[in-house]
């Protein structure tokens, strides 16, 4: 199994991935960026679930991960959250490796069953790395928000998630008909024109 992983990601990151990677990674980077609503702990809702999605989607589950963890990191450096940016490409990342390892058939059921779990898993990153920013900050002398902001989170992100997935699955289905080839650089096994 080890081995299969290996090979797989060995398979995904070759050189010709690496311009790809950089310019999914610049376009994660500005979705993200482009939408900001902000949340009760100082994060903000955006549009990243979406490319999270999309790359899972197209590109497998190693590139999809370096992009949904590389892009919404990157938004956190140049936005002002840096303190969220390890969370985020730790968080992000793992989704999108989720995604690509659960969703290996292009049909509606499986990519919703793949694509929630990997949503829960954010929601649920999302929530212990507040509630740890939350005791971080008290063991540190700052401001002791409680659970309560970490909590509120949830929602937020939940919703982010759904429309993330809807947005992220529409966004795959249009450019896999408009760009057939690009099936051949993820892992859903789909002929072209299917």
């Amino acid at each position: 199994m080890a081995q299969e992983v290996k090979n797989d990601i060995k398979k995904a990151l070759q050189v010709n991935t690496i311009p790809l990677i950089a310019i999914m990674t610049a376009v994660t980077t500005v979705l993200t960026m482009l939408v900001k609503i902000p949340t009760p702990i100082r994060g903000y809702l955006n549009l990243s679930d979406t490319m999270i999605y999309f790359s899972a989607y197209a590109f497998g589950p190693w590139v999809g991960g370096i992009i949904g963890g590389l892009g919404p990191a990157l938004s956190d450096l140049i936005s002002g959250y840096p303190q969220w940016a390890i969370f985020t490409f730790v968080i992000d990342g793992l989704q999108a490796v989720l995604v690509g390892l659960l969703v290996k058939k292009f049909n509606p059921a499986n990519i919703i069953i793949g694509s929630v779990i990997a949503g829960v898993w954010k929601v649920f990153g999302y929530f212990i790395a507040g509630v740890w920013k939350v005791f971080g900050y008290f063991i540190a002398g700052g401001i002791l928000s409680g659970f309560g902001p970490a909590l509120g989170e949830i929602a937020g992100n939940s919703f982010q998630m759904a429309v993330g997935l809807i947005v992220g699955f529409a966004l795959f289905t249009a450019v896999r008909q408009a760009y057939p080839p690009l099936v051949r650089l993820g892992n859903l096994g789909i002929k072209a024109g299917e």
